[in-house]
């Protein structure tokens, strides 16, 4: 029993991929291309339905407009949601240069442990690390920016660690 439901559901599955890459307009068409051109001429025709219903070169070109228009309008909406994810990214930046100028504070006036301190809070709390995760998981996700991230939390992991052994030789000759 198993084995003609699996035959019928192949081919059902396998039939209309059979009668997609038999379309004569589209083999005619892309054809007609530069042959680096044809092979996805084909593939990506024959995997639209317009494309494949379509009657001429005519029907061709206003399904490759409209597949073209398609992408063109998803490319717009990931730039759109990047905009607004960087722009969140900008602000947690801008938070983390607040932070890192009142650290240098802190340093200038030997203010060691409130630097650290400083620094875990607003900086080394890995706020850009937040940025890669949230381009990552947001709508974009995309990370145009990972390797300056990457390179911010290294600076700041280090940095951070500097200051923590300032404070301990400081709490050591002050005990």
């Amino acid at each position: 029993m198993a084995r003609p439901v699996a035959t019928l559901i192949f081919a059902m599955v396998i039939t209309p991929a059979l009668a997609i890459a038999n379309s004569p307009v589209i083999n005619a068409t892309c054809a007609a291309l530069t042959p680096q051109l044809y092979e996805y001429c084909v593939g990506v025709l024959s995997a639209d339905p317009a494309a494949t219903n379509a009657t001429d070169a005519h029907g061709l070109a206003t399904a490759a407009v409209n597949i073209t228009a398609d992408k063109a309008a998803a490319t717009l909406q990931v730039i759109t949601y990047l905009i607004s994810e960087l722009n969140t990214c900008q602000d947690i930046y801008a938070r983390m240069e607040e932070g890192l100028a009142n650290v240098l504070t802190d340093i200038r006036d030997g203010r060691f442990k409130s630097a650290m301190l400083e620094m875990d809070v607003n900086v080394t709390g890995s706020p850009n690390g937040g940025c890669d995760i949230m381009l990552f998981e947001g709508n974009a996700q995309k990370d145009p920016i990972s390797e300056e991230n990457t390179q911010n939390d290294l600076w700041a992991s280090l940095a951070d660690a500097i200051l923590e052994t300032i404070e301990r030789n400081v709490s050591k000759r002050g005990t």
